[in-house]
């Protein structure tokens, strides 16, 4: 898909999100806090193309905030206790219908 945004021209492919998704969804834990930047950057994208409220993705417990907080607060363990949490709010909230 082909998409236009303050006049400048962008492209995404849906099955590009899927594949990545389920990429991220299949790492370690440890593949996973070393993508950090990458995974935040693909919540952002997704919370965008799927129109999810800022209200839900962006609070205290939104999936974004989250993954902030395991970029910022890193070894944190207090954060490092909800990893399991946060992945599984990152598969369920990111994914794409197939």
């Amino acid at each position: 898909m082909d998409y236009v945004i303050g006049g400048r021209e962008y492209s995404a492919s849906y099955q590009e999100l899927r594949e990545e998704h389920a990429r991220f969804a299949g790492m370690t834990d440890k593949r996973f806090l070393k993508e950090l930047p990458a995974a935040l950057h693909f919540a952002v994208f997704v919370c965008w193309f799927k129109e999810l409220p800022s209200s839900v993705v962006l609070s205290d417990e939104g999936i974004v905030h989250q993954l902030a907080h395991l970029i910022h607060l890193k070894g944190e363990p207090l954060v490092m206790t909800r990893l399991g949490e946060i992945r599984e709010l990152f598969n369920k909230q990111l994914q794409l219908a197939a």
